[in-house]
């Protein structure tokens, strides 16, 4: 009987995986969570009514470029607002123009003569610097006391006509000044004809030491420096009058639209102007139909979300249903929806003159799916989640194609990781990518240079952050939520591995065997997509448990007495039975992860340790006594619940077939099609994902692997039973 004739008569009896029960597998979760999904997404889309254009509203881009539209025609009359930043703009040219106010108040003669005297009459006073003797002295000659009194005076007076103010002009930050008097309305002056009051002192000292005579430069300057005042006084009321004054010069409309009037027509050049009616019209429709609009358009974003979600729940749906089904795996798919919408709604939300929406960093999730999931599921979710940017930034078709071309460039870098490292090889790829893309478009909209520049660099800037962020979220899930990646399998997959080594040195039989499992699974899960690097590792360390007692199986006994020999078959049985357990506890002290510690018990199932259990039943036979509980002779399980675990559990007893079976192609392929149908039989394939034409492939590979193995073993069985189950563990 040929593989085909036994596949064909056990179809019936291998049934796929139900996945049902329990929440991650829930159909109502899952339910729950897609439309949550398309709610979250559509509440970023351009709903509200204050913010949705008509479908003729000009891009940014359009700016200085012919008008492509159709004629766009007033039907009602509507004031032109100007653009805030316009506004903005001229205003700033208004307040610039305008300079601070100080009110100019210069000396008066008499005034200073009526100081002077009465300070010569006290004169002097602490801290002054002339000794007081000499000072009595000089002003003790009337000659010397005019002479003083007429210097300070002439000095005085030419200060009096300078611009001296009571603030320091480094608080003033203006290039000039407006000075009012009572002779002249109000007058412009430059802030270097100004002195401020450290200045004034500098220049009075000056102007002394040039046209006094020394003996009486001290005293003139002592006298100068009390009688020195300001003559320019800071009008804060009236400066920020004349600003009030200037903003409210500046319109904010630029006139008015008349009913029936054509604000743009096809070839016309799109400016500024041109672009605000369209802006003000567009508000005006909206305030005529804001009650018929508010709903519809709620609905019709919604139903945009819906449409773009779509593509990926399609997908996984017919496509990928082993992740459709796992709720886990669609909720962090959902996830990553949901935050590039949200970055996308940003992107235009802010308020700013960069091209913020080329640091989406969508790369970012098309490489986590790629390393999490598979490439193929990478593509469809990059291309959903740039629809999704493009539909919430009205319509933007191009910023969405680059940050496609940019994800998927980034997804297929990261299709075979082999290292960390890898992650930034990827920096140079989504540059590629979203860089061509960016010159296509920019060279079509005829953008200048300085523009095109800044985009490239923040698409630069985004092909930096995007393998960071990837590294970030696979570090936050590896060690938080325990997820394994690949990245994280290679650093199991050394054979320098602690356990590893103690296993060669302490059981050689079970690591050549151990070698040899790993080879033929990673062949046969490359055969079917599954995750090979995973089957590798978990092959690795399936049989850490034997490190306790190596010597009571077969792969070990080569030159040794089978110590079984000597034991019931119930304890022989039970020995074996602890090796699972026992690896199990081993590769947790070691911090193994739990999906590699999950093929300890997975590799053997619940399978019934067939040459022990025999020899029980031949033993009660012969005795006349009760046959044994099967239950003492099977595997404690549980079954396979991945097609990684079945893998593995078929390459461990093809493993086996090698080594008591001759290398003849037939006798191999009928050993092997015995034990999967064993296998089969006793449901052991119940609980994992595994279809039948995924056990077909499985099949042929392993086939394959197991001619190019010679080494034969110890059985405990007869020839009888070799086929069936060629060894113990």
């Amino acid at each position: 009987m040929d593989g085909s004739t036994l596949f064909s008569r056990l179809r019936n009896r291998l049934r796929p995986a139900q996945g049902q029960g329990g929440l991650r597998s829930s159909p109502w979760v899952k339910g729950m969570l897609i439309v949550a999904t398309v709610v979250l997404c559509g509440l970023f889309f351009p709903w509200r009514t204050e913010e949705v254009p008509p479908e003729w509203m000009p891009r940014p881009d359009q700016l200085g470029k012919r008008w492509q539209g159709p004629v766009v025609r007033a039907e009602y009359s509507f004031v032109v607002r100007k653009p805030e930043e316009v506004y903005q703009r001229e205003l700033r040219q208004v307040l610039d123009s305008l300079f601070p106010v100080f009110a100019w108040r210069p000396y008066r003669r008499a005034e200073l003569e009526q100081a002077l005297q009465a300070l010569l009459d006290t004169f002097p006073q602490p801290p002054f610097s002339v000794p007081g003797l000499e000072l009595r002295e000089m002003l003790a000659d009337e000659g010397t006391r005019r002479q003083i009194s007429r210097t300070v005076l002439a000095l005085l007076a030419e200060f009096g006509q300078r611009y001296i103010t009571d603030v320091p002009k480094e608080r003033l930050g203006a290039e000039r000044i407006t000075v009012r008097s009572a002779a002249f309305a109000h007058r412009s002056v430059r802030i270097e004809e100004v002195l401020d009051s450290a200045e004034a002192v500098s220049a009075l000292q000056a102007l002394v030491g040039r046209t006094v005579s020394p003996p009486l430069q001290r005293v003139v300057f002592e006298l100068g420096l009390r009688l020195l005042r300001p003559t320019l006084f800071y009008d804060a009321e009236l400066t920020k009058a004349l600003q009030e004054a200037a903003r409210a010069s500046i319109p904010r409309t630029w006139g008015i639209v008349r009913a029936g009037e054509v604000i743009v027509a096809p070839g016309e050049i799109v400016t500024d102007t041109t672009v605000a009616r369209l802006r003000s019209y567009a508000n005006a429709r909206l305030l005529q139909r804001e009650q018929r609009l508010g709903i519809g358009t709620l609905a019709s974003g919604f139903g945009h979300a819906a449409l773009i979600c779509s593509v990926l729940f399609v997908y996984l749906g017919f496509l990928r249903p082993r992740i459709f089904r796992d709720n886990l795996q669609l909720l962090g798919l959902a996830t990553g929806l949901v935050c590039i919408a949200l970055l996308g709604w940003a992107s235009q939300s802010i308020g700013s003159v960069l091209p913020l929406e080329l640091l989406v960093v969508l790369p970012a999730f098309s490489m986590v799916v790629a390393i999490l999931l598979d490439s193929r599921t990478a593509f469809y979710a990059t291309v959903t989640a740039a629809l999704l940017v493009a539909g919430i930034r009205h319509g933007d078709y191009s910023t969405g194609l680059v940050l496609m071309l940019g994800g998927m460039l980034a997804a297929y870098t990261v299709r075979d990781l082999e290292s960390r490292r890898q992650l930034f090889r990827s920096m140079f790829f989504i540059l590629l990518g979203m860089g061509v893309a960016v010159l296509v478009f920019s060279a079509a909209q005829g953008q200048r240079w300085d523009a095109i520049l800044l985009r490239c660099g923040m698409a630069g800037l985004n092909a930096a952050v995007s393998p960071v962020v990837t590294f970030g979220i696979l570090l936050l899930l590896e060690r938080g939520f325990n997820v394994v990646t690949d990245m994280r399998l290679l650093e199991y997959s050394s054979l320098e591995h602690p356990l590893l080594r103690e296993l060669q040195h302490k059981a050689p039989g079970t690591y050549q065997h151990t070698l040899n499992v790993a080879r033929l699974a990673e062949q046969a899960a490359r055969a079917i997509g599954a995750r090979a690097l995973l089957v590798r590792v978990g092959a690795y360390f399936h049989d850490i448990g034997k490190l306790s007692k190596p010597e009571y199986f077969a792969e070990n006994q080569l030159g040794v007495d089978n110590k079984h020999d000597r034991l019931p078959p119930k304890k022989s049985a039970a020995i074996i039975r602890e090796h699972v357990t026992e690896g199990i506890e081993l590769a947790r002290s070691y911090g193994l992860p739990p999906q590699i510690v999950d093929f300890i018990p997975q590799h053997h199932g619940t399978m019934l340790i067939r040459a022990f259990w025999q020899k029980a039943l031949e033993q009660a036979r012969q005795q006349g006594g009760n046959p044994p509980a099967e239950a003492d002779f099977r595997y404690p399980g549980p079954k396979p619940q991945t097609k990684e675990a079945a893998i593995l559990m078929l390459a461990d007893a093809a493993e086996a077939l090698t080594h008591v079976l001759p290398p003849e192609p037939e006798r191999l392929a009928a050993a092997l099609d015995e034990v999967i149908r064993e296998r089969i039989l006793d449901g052991q394939f119940d609980e994992c994902p595994l279809s039948f034409a995924e056990l077909r492939r499985i099949r042929g590979e392993l086939l394959e692997g197991m001619i190019g193995i010679h080494h034969r073993r110890v059985s405990y069985e007869t020839a009888s039973h070799a086929a069936a189950s060629p060894r113990v563990p």
